[in-house]
């Protein structure tokens, strides 16, 4: 174990565990998770260990523990009786699945899958399409994969979603045909072999997958190991032309660092869009305060190249926090009306 490898062990589970303790409430991961509807929990393969897993297996156990004073107990009881029925509700096409599931090695596979990607990504004759395709993803773009077998779609796009938000996350694993309504509707989409997307469609990256072998039909024995990984075409808007953002550096070190895998790289990756998410929060805050202009002064590790992934993530936080938001700063605005009044007779 070289010393790199160390430092992650010892410095990723421990941020991990202190933002969890110390928060003293669900993350926005868990908060969003509840407000999902049933097609969306089985559409990201919710329903058993993947790259969110911990927050379904901990949320009935945390919420009960956990003081979240913002949440009136009646709230807190839907919470509760709504993830128990999520998490004992399976669809009885959940293809074949149930061994990964006991076993607990669906979060791993993806994040080997996400390992591929990059690694090929990177090897490959452009080696910036790693970054182009971190950058379309966390910036709000879309992310298309085309190939002849839905598995490999199914594969890479579950394996690229560890790298946002649940809530920011609109996947549709496959579609037979490109709709012109799908370039706002999902962030993730799959099809077949030459889709035909638009080209209107100005902030998308086409991703095409092929198997090496196409004589395995076998969907447990596709892999996107045995698969050629290549880029079709690429955004208007790539990033190239100027910084790029932390975070895009921050997951490509990461997933090229051979050290970096398995429940390392699932500490590691959790623990960065947590980070992530708490300026998207303080964001969402300050736009309620203040112009536009000045939000991002407030905002410490923000950079200019940083501010549409922190505006985009936004959207990434759960509808009970921007409520408790909105409700904080209406009381505050309605307590403030009769000290003024009070001040103004003196």
């Amino acid at each position: 174990m070289g010393v790199r490898h160390m430092m992650w062990t010892l410095r990723s589970p421990t941020l991990a565990f202190r933002d969890r303790v110390m928060e003293g409430k669900p993350t926005q991961d868990m908060m969003v998770l509840l407000e999902l509807d049933q097609s969306q929990i089985v559409e990201l393969e919710l329903h058993h260990p993947n790259q969110h897993s911990s927050i379904c297996r901990a949320l009935p156990l945390m919420i009960e523990i956990q003081n979240y004073q913002r949440c009136r107990p009646s709230f807190m009881r839907r919470v509760h009786l709504k993830n128990e029925a999520a998490l004992a509700t399976r669809p009885d096409n959940f293809e074949g699945l149930e061994n990964e599931v006991i076993k607990g090695e669906v979060s791993m596979a993806q994040l080997a899958n996400l390992k591929i990607i990059a690694s090929q990504l990177n090897a490959s004759n452009e080696p910036e399409d790693l970054d182009i395709l971190i950058h379309t993803l966390v910036t709000g773009g879309q992310v298309a994969v085309e190939s002849r077998e839905k598995e490999c779609c199914r594969q890479f796009l579950l394996a690229i979603s560890n790298l946002l938000p649940i809530g920011c996350i609109k996947l549709a694993t496959y579609k037979d045909q490109y709709l012109p309504e799908y370039s706002s509707r999902f962030n993730l989409i799959g099809g077949p072999h030459n889709m035909d997307i638009p080209l209107d469609v100005s902030d998308v990256i086409v991703v095409r997958v092929m198997p090496r072998d196409l004589s395995i039909v076998d969907s447990d024995k596709m892999s996107l190991e045995n698969c050629v990984i290549e880029v079709r075409r690429r955004p208007e808007n790539d990033g190239s032309g100027g910084g790029l953002p932390q975070i895009v550096k921050r997951y490509r070190d990461l997933l090229l660092d051979a050290d970096v895998r398995d429940t390392l790289l699932e500490s590691v990756l959790r623990t960065t869009r947590e980070g992530w998410m708490h300026k998207a929060k303080i964001c969402y805050q300050m736009k309620h305060h203040l112009p536009a202009s000045e939000i991002f002064k407030h905002i410490t590790g923000v950079g200019y190249d940083d501010r549409q992934v922190v505006m985009y993530w936004t959207a990434g936080l759960s509808d009970a926090y921007k409520q408790h938001v909105i409700a904080s700063l209406q009381h505050t605005r309605h307590m403030s009306i009769p000290q003024t009044s009070t001040t103004s007779s003196r």
